[in-house]
Order: C-alpha cells, then structure tokens, then sequence
C-alpha cells in the first residue's frame, strides 16, 4: 500500500504529463500483478531509458523510481496473496532501518521549503535523492526469494543477464542517435563525451561509464550463450556497436575497467576448462573473427589523431588535479565523529562547495516568493571563476528548458529583470544533445543595476536547419548570469520566432515552481562529485560506512568464489562485473548517480542468490 500509494502521489504531480504517468503507472502495476516474473526483468530492461528530467525539470524523482514503486507494489502484493514469508525478517528490517537512519541523519536539517521536486543537489533532500536507490535495494530484496523458487536454480540470474543485455540497446541507440546528431559517427577528434539518455550527467558524473563497465562482461555470456548462426549474427554487431560506446566516451576509466574485468573473466573461464580436463583451448572461427574485429575497430577509434589520446597524454596533469580534489574532499572530515559516522549521505555537493578550500560553484538558481510575484534569481559565477571570456557555450552554468528548434527562424526573447549591480547575461537557443552545443542563436546582455527593467531582442546567430528525426528534442534555450558573484531576478519570460507572440517557453512566469527548468553545466563539474567511489563513501558515512560496504563485498564476493569453485559458471560473470566497477570506483563517483547505483546494488543482490549448480 506504501509503494502504491506512493506511486500514485509521484504520478499525478508529474510536470508534463500527470494523466499518461498515472496510467502508465496503474498499467505496470497491474501488468506485475498478472505477470510477477515481469517485475524485477523490467528494472535492468527499461532502467537506461525512464528519466526525462530535461522536460520535467525533476532532480529528485524520475519515471524511473515510478517503475521501480509499480515493481514493489505488485511484488508485495503478490507475496501478501500466496502467504510468502520472508526467512530473515530481522535482518532485512535491520537493512531497512540502516538506510532510513542514513536518509534522516543527511535530512537532518531539511525544512518546509525544500520539500520541492525541483530542489538541487545543495539541500537537504540530496539526501533522499541519493538515499533512494538503497531504499529500492533494501526494498526489491524480499522480492528476489520468490524469484529464485523456479526450477531451474539460476533461471532469476539468466532473466536478469537477459534484461541487461536488452537495456543496453537503449544506450547504443542513445549513444549512435546522439553522435550522429554532433559531433558525427565517425568524428573521433572532436572533443566530445558521450551522455546516451543519461541525463544525471548534465553536471558531470559517470552514470554512462558504470552502465558499460557493469553490463561489458554480459555481452560475453551472451555470446558463449547464443548458438543459434542468425542470432550470434545479430549479437556479433550489437558488440560491435557496444564496443563503439565504450570506445566513444573516450574514457580512460572506462576501458581499463573493462579491459581488467575481461581479463578476469578469461582467467575465470580457462581455469573452469582446465580444470575439466579440457587443457588445450578449443578456437570457436566465430569467436576469433568476433575477437579480430573488435580489435580492428579499438585501432581505429584510438588512433594517433583522436581525443582519447589526448585524453591519455594530458593523464599525469589530471591526475595531479585530480589528487587536490581528493584532498578538498577529505577535508571535510573534520571531527572523529565526521571520520566515524562522515558528514551525511547527500551533503557533500553543499559542503564542498562552502568549505574555504572546497572548488567555486559556476552558478545556482533558486525561486522567490514575495507579495505581488514568483521570480527565478540566477546566480553568477564565484569570483574565482572567470566567465566573462567564455560566452560562447553561456558560460559554465545556465538555466535551460527544452524547447522546440524552428527552421529558417531568428529567435526573438524578452524579459523582465532586477539586480543590485551592472551584469552581464548572455541568451542562447543551441541545438544539442546536453553538454556540448553544434549551434547557437544567442545574444549577450547588460543590465544596469537599479530597479526592475524590461530588456528584449533578436538572437544573433544562423537560422537553424531542421526536420531530421536527429534533431527531435535538441532545441535547448539557455539563460546565464555571466559577472562573477551577482544576482539577478528574473521574470515574464518569453521565446518567440518571427513576428509571432506564442511563448515557446513553459512555466514561463515560474506559477509551478521549477517545472520544465533545468540546470544545464558545461566543462566544469568539480563542486557536485568526488570521483572516487570510496571516498564518495567514507566522506558522507565514514570509515563504518565504509567499512560495512566493504564487507559486504568480500561476503558476497567470497560466496561467488565459492559458487564458482562448486560449478556455477554464471558466478564468473558476476565477479567481473564486479570487479570492473570497483576498479573504475578508483577514478569515478559512482552512488550519487541513483539509477546505476541501483542497477550496481541490483548486481549484488542478484549475485548473494547464485547459488551451485550441478554439472
């Protein structure tokens, strides 16, 4: 009732689409309830898809957590109705309560006025938006028992293998869909890193990496698994395509991560043979031919000319940045009650960036409620930040909304504003994917300081070339305050093309808070992760923190081990999936990413049930 009843409250205040997210919601439920081996198959499945948070504005909520609520609810309404009883019910309400205590000791000081679906990572209810996705790992647990009462022992692991392998569809789709819009297919010189749909990125992070580095090893089982010549076909240049994704994030994390996993997993795989009496290794032509051309396509996406060896060449200076990040962080552990218990799940973004040494925040926005109005204040840039040169992409920091791009059209933009000092703003429609502009109207503006003020123009700039299906849902408007610590209030927003009056903007006079609004960061991404997994955890929960969490690990890792040892072969994948994402925790963040933190705690659980299976 909790889970449905909960489902139902995020649906109907969905920004765009309330009705449709209702039923959608009812749908799924239902479909579980008819279906329950549907439910947990559906997570991994649609997990790379179910976040639209450029349209909805939503930071702390996305159609992701609505699919996962519909998931529990049919569960739990399934195990209420056949008198399933959960073995260690003390343990897991001793997860559940650890995870509740975490949540509230992040929220600790969360007031009326943060309770806002549009909240940002700086308040109090980062802490739920982290703290949500082992809430979801804590509740799916109860629900793996039932999964694994099937008649084969690992019937749950092979339909969870499955479901990955067909979520990441989704991010080669996303992947070829977005480079072929900008920078192109086979541009590998561009500076460009790819987000997929992913949209947590929009302020850095590594949600894509730790989707590839965890799902990489699948693409192995599925191949070993396929022996239909039609369907290894078909896989051979999905892996191809795969392979392409990994190589385009241009992310040293990223492939040394798989190439280590991979290792592994061939160590793995050579000792079971050996260990059969299988001593000499047996050469499938389709798996050197696979092998060869995976080879070939590595050469030619890191040749001599492309970023990723710039990437590589530039490693000893960003690792040198890197190191002094680390440190800002630390420095937040101040008291042996900070090494102990850390600073709070959640609290790192708005720590780091008020600590004296902590990285310069680019830009914020919030809304102001006074008698006669609702207006959105835009903050500029930290006066150690520069932005005034850097106009081109709108600075490093921007408020955006996604909007329709016209063909053949100036944009026209007008707007009330108010600031207690002379700024500079600049205005911008660019046609692009999240992080990088392939083209812009824009216009930079001068406000002086004073009383409230009505400023209005034509964007400067090239009409843009539209009617490519490429482009649907690239039109971005852009909105940022370029002088370094001023304010400026913001209201009666307008976007209009030609000579026509229709606001191409929603929610342009803020009456429904921050929906459709949202932040939109360029280069720049220090203040909100840590990129280091481990650090990520010891800053904000402390060495117990931690420590739990690497214990957690060597339990369910020990436990794989000995699956495999006992003739499991399905334990291996798990292992260097694993073990991959451990590695690039070296050099990532990884938890503050909800929805490939879920999917990394949904490879645990799922790995605590693999069990021995015979022959």
């Amino acid at each position: 009732l909790s889970s449905l009843g909960a489902g139902l409250f995020v649906a109907s205040a969905h920004p765009v689409a309330p009705v449709l997210a209702t039923l959608l919601f009812v749908g799924f439920f239902l479909l579980f309830v008819w279906q329950p081996r549907l439910g947990l198959f559906s997570i991994p499945l649609f997990l790379p898809a179910l976040n639209f948070s450029p349209w909805t504005g939503w930071l702390m909520v996305d159609e992701f957590d609505l699919l996962v609520l519909a998931v529990l609810a049919a569960g739990y309404f399934q195990m209420l109705r056949v008198g399933f009883r959960l073995k260690h019910m003390s343990a897991f309400l001793l997860l559940l309560a650890t995870v509740v205590l975490l949540v509230a000791l992040g929220a600790h000081d969360l007031a009326a006025r943060d309770l806002d679906w549009f909240s940002a990572y700086a308040t109090p209810l980062n802490s739920f938006r982290l703290g949500k996705s082992l809430l979801w790992s804590v509740l799916l647990l109860p629900l793996f028992a039932p999964a694994g009462q099937n008649a084969s022992p690992n019937k749950a692991t092979t339909d969870f293998f499955l479901a990955c392998v067909l979520g990441s569809v989704w991010v080669v789709l996303a992947v070829c869909w977005e480079r072929d819009f900008f920078p192109g297919l086979l541009d590998f010189s561009t500076p460009y890193r790819t987000v997929a749909l992913f949209w947590e990125m929009h302020q850095g992070g590594a949600a894509l990496d730790a989707f590839l580095v965890l799902v990489a090893p699948l693409l192995v089982w599925a191949w070993r698994a396929t022996t239909s010549q039609t369907l290894r076909l078909a896989l051979g240049a999905f892996v191809l395509a795969f392979v392409y994704v990994c190589l385009t994030t241009f992310s040293r994390g990223v492939l040394g991560a798989i190439a280590g996993s991979l290792i592994l997993l061939s160590a793995l795989l050579t000792w079971r043979r050996v260990k059969g009496g299988q001593a000499t290794p047996v050469f499938n032509p389709a798996s050197v031919l696979m092998l060869f051309l995976v080879s070939l396509e590595v050469a030619l996406v890191l040749g001599s000319a492309t970023f990723m060896n710039k990437r590589l060449a530039a490693s000893e200076h960003d690792f040198a940045g890197r190191l002094q990040h680390w440190e800002q962080g630390i420095g937040l552990l101040k008291t042996p009650k900070d090494w102990l218990l850390g600073i709070g799940l959640g609290k790192l973004p708005s720590r780091l960036t008020k600590s004296e040494a902590g990285p310069a925040l680019p830009g914020s926005y919030f809304l102001q409620q006074d008698a006669a109005q609702r207006t959105m204040v835009i903050a500029g840039p930290d006066g150690t930040i520069d932005a005034n040169n850097d106009w081109k992409f709108g600075g490093l920091y921007a408020l955006s909304q996604r909007v329709e791009l016209i063909s053949g059209q100036r944009y026209k933009f007008s707007m009330d504003t108010h600031s207690e000092q002379a700024v500079q703003m600049l205005v911008q429609v660019c046609a692009q994917h999240l992080l990088y502009p392939a083209r812009c109207q824009g216009r930079r503006i001068g406000l002086r300081a004073g009383g409230w003020q009505h400023w209005e123009s034509k964007l400067s700039g090239y009409p843009f070339k539209t009617g490519a299906w490429q482009s649907v849902g690239r039109g971005v408007f852009l909105l940022s305050v370029l002088t370094p610590g001023a304010n400026v209030e913001i209201a009666n927003l307008q976007l209009s093309v030609g000579g026509g009056n229709l606001n191409l903007l929603r929610n342009s006079q803020f009456l429904d808070g921050g929906a459709g609004w949202f932040p939109a960061v360029r280069s720049y991404f220090l203040p909100w992760h840590i990129d280091n997994l481990y650090l990520e955890i010891l800053i904000e929960t402390g060495l117990a923190g931690l420590f739990g969490f690497l214990a957690l690990i060597f339990l369910i890792v020990r436990r794989l081990v000995k699956a495999y040892r006992q003739g499991n072969p399905l334990a291996a994948y798990f292992l260097s999936s694993i073990a991959g994402l451990m590695a690039l925790g070296l050099l990532v963040s990884v938890l503050d990413m909800p929805r490939v933190a879920t999917l990394f705690a949904l490879f645990l659980l799922c790995a605590w049930h693999c069990q021995q299976q015979p022959g």
